[in-house]
């Protein structure tokens, strides 16, 4: 993955179930020549579908000790899961404010 990348999401670029509140935040950057990139990231939550089966527990891993038959295969419900994406602003002038919003 690029720096820029990390950077957007320093734990990774993960899908979860629910939607998360949109973020922003603007930061500084310094390069290897030591010159400064100022930075304002706005990231938002968007829908997509995973048609991979939902986890269950193994047989054994249940709290009954009897063992039900297992239902015959039926098709697999998609699950809606929430991908990140990050719109990033990247400028060697630091007007930062134009980008906050006043509410």
């Amino acid at each position: 993955p690029s720096p820029l990348s990390q950077f957007c999401q320093p734990s990774g670029w993960q899908l979860f179930t629910e939607r998360n509140p949109p973020t922003f935040f603007v930061a500084v950057l310094t390069d290897i020549n030591s010159e400064r990139h100022y930075c304002a990231c706005f990231t938002f939550w968007e829908a997509v579908e995973s048609t991979q089966p939902q986890s269950h527990p193994r047989n054994g891993e249940e709290e009954e000790e009897e063992e039900e038959e297992e239902e015959p295969s039926s098709p697999v419900q998609p699950a809606q899961l929430f991908a990140p994406k990050s719109l990033v602003l990247v400028s060697r002038l630091d007007h930062a404010e134009v980008f906050r919003v006043s509410l």
